[in-house]
């Protein structure tokens, strides 16, 4: 296994405003939250977020969260009604999952290893 991840079904789809709520959760619950510099031309540059409004939008966000050694990516687009995370693939490593733990309208979390349900989901349009 590459990356240890999970993907975030959500009830309805996401905007500005439910996305500017999932990084004020992880600021409360992450040691430090950074974005990648969206666009073509960024050279993967990230940038400390410490706070929604220093959100730079896009169609599609990706975000770094971490917590001591720990860290997960976390993928999002707008409108859409998924959150992906992944992380190193080792045991103890929580952060992919906790980067979409109490976020609202949150309704399953599904292991990146599932691939019948991600199938269903890909079938259905979710993904």
């Amino acid at each position: 296994m590459v990356s240890k991840g999970y993907v975030g079904l959500f009830r309805c789809e996401l905007h500005e405003t439910h996305i500017s709520a999932f990084v004020q959760s992880w600021l409360k619950n992450f040691d430090k939250v950074e974005q990648l510099v969206p666009g073509r031309d960024s050279g993967n540059a990230t940038f400390t977020v410490s706070d929604p409004a220093q959100i730079m939008w896009a169609p599609h966000l990706q975000f770094r969260v971490m917590l001591g050694e720990d860290f997960a990516w976390v993928y999002v687009s707008k409108g859409g009604r998924v959150v992906e995370t992944s992380g190193l693939p080792y045991g103890d490593n929580m952060a992919p999952l906790n980067a979409l733990a109490g976020l609202a309208d949150l309704t399953e979390v599904i292991d990146q290893e599932n691939e019948r349900r991600l199938d269903e989901l890909e079938r259905e349009g979710v993904i």
